[in-house]
């Protein structure tokens, strides 16, 4: 009996409660990033001036998004409205993904959902409290935009994405490119 109920907490903690931590934490640190740029563009005001990490490559600058990925929508009065509304819906499906993926045991799916239901936490908390998304990463090739600016959290749905993508083609039973068993 004991053994049961051994084998339940270490499901439990494997499959909801390690998730969930990684979540938060996730959370927190996109949060914490926010703010830390924020606080650095307004001392040497890097969105003019970019920190370059390695030259005409990777630097932290800064930028306020009102729009969505690559700015789309930007300055468009109801653009947030929209996205604050996409935002909600988006996380009643990833929640159910997540609960979906707990309920069939799917570990992998549940870790790529935890990341993305991050990162589009992240990105709300922006819209809610400052009608713009914080973004401060930039990838550059020599001296030209190559990838937009992006925060945090946008690693985290592009981690999710790919997690969940490598779910889907290798690992769930009806997978793309599933491992076929020896008879």
């Amino acid at each position: 009996m004991q053994g049961i109920r051994a084998d339940r907490r270490k499901i439990i903690i494997k499959n909801i409660i390690i998730p969930a931590i990684l979540l938060l934490v996730l959370i927190v640190i996109d949060q914490g990033s926010k703010h830390l740029f924020t606080k650095i563009n307004n001392e040497k005001n890097i969105a003019h001036n970019p920190i370059y990490v390695i030259k005409n490559f990777f630097c932290f600058t800064y930028t306020l998004n009102t729009g969505s990925a690559y700015s789309l929508f930007a300055g468009k009065s109801w653009a947030q409205l929209f996205f604050k509304i996409l935002t909600i819906v988006a996380l009643f499906v990833f929640f159910y993904g997540a609960y979906y993926s707990i309920k069939h045991k799917y570990k992998v799916m549940t870790y790529g959902l935890s990341f993305l239901i991050s990162g589009t936490v992240g990105n709300f908390i922006d819209r809610l409290f400052h009608s713009a998304v914080t973004d401060f990463m930039c990838l550059e090739v020599y001296g030209n935009e190559w990838f937009g600016v992006f925060n945090f959290a946008d690693l985290c749905l592009t981690a999710g994405v790919i997690i969940c993508v490598i779910h889907f083609l290798f690992l769930d039973e009806n997978a793309v490119f599933k491992k076929k068993k020896d008879d």
